[in-house]
């Protein structure tokens, strides 16, 4: 009897050491951000995936609209969530979200995978024909597609909707086309948001966003004047190709690499005059925080602009000011 039971025992605790396995090789393959999967992002057109569930556009924003579609690629379970994005150009527009940030809001909707889609003179001159059979359908074996019903691809734009819907016979996928969505007699588009976010009406553009408008970066040191005046501050330069609010100051919320509070802040876009300084920055106070965090990554989150950017006499008005930022932002609503 009792070498039955050691032998039961020693199957048992195998089954457990087996089962820890699995689970410790689980870890190893998922990385989690508030609870989801880490997305997948492949570049460049040597790629090789299965059972995708593929949206297709540039996706500046990630904005209401573009969500309609993302929900409608998430809904075949059966399939991976796929975007197709392109490469970010050069040009002169700039842009509301950086890759990496357009990255972070795509994981928090629970995208699996991005393709992001290179922009050279062989991508540009492809033929639409030849992008659907040799990328969606060998490269992504795509079996579901939701796009916006005036999405143009290929050479020359000639590919549409139209002509997507026309192979999905051939090649065996289904089509959904999404029409525009509308808020307050608006067309929600990434050009709406843009030019909202350029008057400063950042309440309106987090409305169409369906989240709030946010920059990231990583704290670097300023001249340390906050500092001195018991207001200390955490500086971050944005990426050349971000589009930034107008100068003024703004009420936001800042989220800390390696940190899960979240802190109220006065957030100051501009040159600040009254010291003299003549680049843009991003210059954040945080409320009830005096913590040394330089070298971390930050996000911080835009939610109402208090004011103008304004040249004061002198270091004490603009301490006063500050102050009075601060115990405005102290009484708002999170």
């Amino acid at each position: 009897m009792k070498k039955y039971l050691s032998t039961m025992k020693i199957t048992i605790l195998r089954q457990y050491i087996r089962k820890m396995k699995m689970i410790l090789k689980c870890l190893k393959c998922f990385s989690f951000q508030g609870g989801r999967r880490k997305m997948e992002i492949l570049k460049g057109l040597d790629i090789k995936v299965k059972n995708s569930a593929v949206s297709l556009g540039k996706f500046d924003g990630v904005h209401r609209g573009h969500r309609l579609l993302l929900n409608g690629i998430s809904e075949r379970k059966e399939l991976v969530p796929t975007v197709f994005t392109f490469e970010m150009s050069d040009t002169p527009q700039k842009y509301i979200y950086s890759q990496d940030e357009k990255n972070k809001v795509l994981e928090e909707i629970g995208i699996a995978r991005e393709v992001i889609f290179p922009f050279n003179e062989h991508t540009k001159n492809m033929a639409p024909e030849e992008f659907i059979e040799k990328f969606l359908v060998e490269k992504l074996d795509v079996k579901y597609i939701c796009v916006g019903e005036d999405f143009r691809f290929g050479r020359k734009r000639e590919g549409n909707v139209g002509m997507l819907k026309k192979y999905a016979s051939i090649y065996d996928y289904d089509i959904k086309i999404f029409h525009k969505l509308e808020s307050d007699n608006e067309i929600i588009s990434s050009t709406l948001v843009r030019k909202k976010l350029e008057d400063g009406d950042v309440v309106r553009a987090n409305e169409l966003l369906g989240r709030s408008y946010f920059i990231e970066g990583t704290v670097i040191h300023g001249n340390a004047l906050g500092r001195t005046m018991n207001m200390p501050t955490a500086n971050i330069i944005p990426e050349k190709s971000k589009l930034l609010l107008p100068s003024g100051v703004y009420a936001s919320k800042v989220m800390i690499e390696g940190d899960d509070m979240v802190y109220k802040g006065v957030t100051n876009i501009g040159r600040k005059p009254t010291i003299g300084r003549y680049d843009i920055g991003v210059e954040t106070c945080l409320l009830d925080f005096d913590r040394d965090i330089y070298g971390k990554k930050i996000m911080v989150e835009f939610y109402e602009r208090i004011r103008p950017e304004k040249k004061f006499p002198g270091l004490d008005e603009l301490k006063n000011q500050m102050e009075a930022d601060k115990a405005k932002v102290a009484r708002w609503q999170m």
